[in-house]
């Protein structure tokens, strides 16, 4: 069974085609990273998958069912998770308000909650640190963990990031390396980058965007290059 699958896939802007008749295929809880240049497709891609932008034509599916028609929050619903370049955390509100806006959006009970944000926490303990203290406050790494655990929050079956390393000094690029790594194998996770070492840290896949295509990529890049 495909966790994901996108089929003759076109997307864009209004008339404007970014990537066109584009075929991806996730299956089980594999990790699939894309490379690309700034305007190489990879964030359009994400947000068509996620039902943000409109398909000019094709198919999304999440485990063999089609999304087709299904607006965003039906898919994140579903169990189709993105965590958008920029991370779009809430500034002004704590980081425990931050991390409580998905209990109501799935319906959690108080203590299905609190199970699931302990898991979080000890993922990323230094938002354990940080609760009270405004999203606005942390840094960019400490915000980039934030939106991952909020999106985990919502137990997707799919969990897809764009560009989760931008802006983030090395050290925090370790610290979401690391917890990616954790995550590997209970989730099926679809990231776009522009840091190829980070994604051959990692991905089981990855492959390259370029034009509106995808393109095998050269396996084994060492982490440290």
């Amino acid at each position: 069974m495909s966790a994901l699958a996108a089929h003759d896939l076109s997307g864009g802007y209004g008339r404007l085609a970014v990537f066109r008749d584009l075929n991806l295929d996730l299956v089980g809880n594999r990790s699939c990273g894309i490379l690309g240049a700034n305007g190489a497709g990879k964030s359009t891609l994400l947000k068509t998958l996620s039902g943000l932008l409109p398909a000019l034509r094709g198919e999304v599916c999440l485990q063999d069912v089609s999304l087709n028609g299904r607006s965003a929050y039906e898919r994140t619903r579903a169990g189709l998770a993105l965590v958008p370049e920029g991370r779009l955390i809430l500034t002004k509100l704590t980081v425990r308000e931050n991390l409580e806006l998905p209990k109501a959006a799935n319906r959690l009970t108080s203590a299905a909650f609190r199970s699931r944000l302990d898991d979080m926490l000890s993922l990323f303990p230094r938002l354990r640190e940080r609760l009270a203290q405004p999203g606005g406050a942390l840094s960019g790494g400490e915000q980039q963990m934030l939106a991952i655990a909020r999106a985990l929050l919502l137990d997707p079956r799919v969990l897809m990031l764009d560009e989760p390393t931008q802006g983030l000094a090395p050290i925090m690029v370790a610290q979401v390396l690391d917890a990616l790594r954790q995550l590997k194998g209970s989730l099926c996770m679809l990231v776009v980058e522009q840091n190829k070492p980070f994604l051959h840290a990692f991905a089981d896949d990855v492959f390259t965007m370029r034009a509106g295509r995808l393109f095998q990529s050269e396996p084994g890049a060492s982490p440290h290059e």
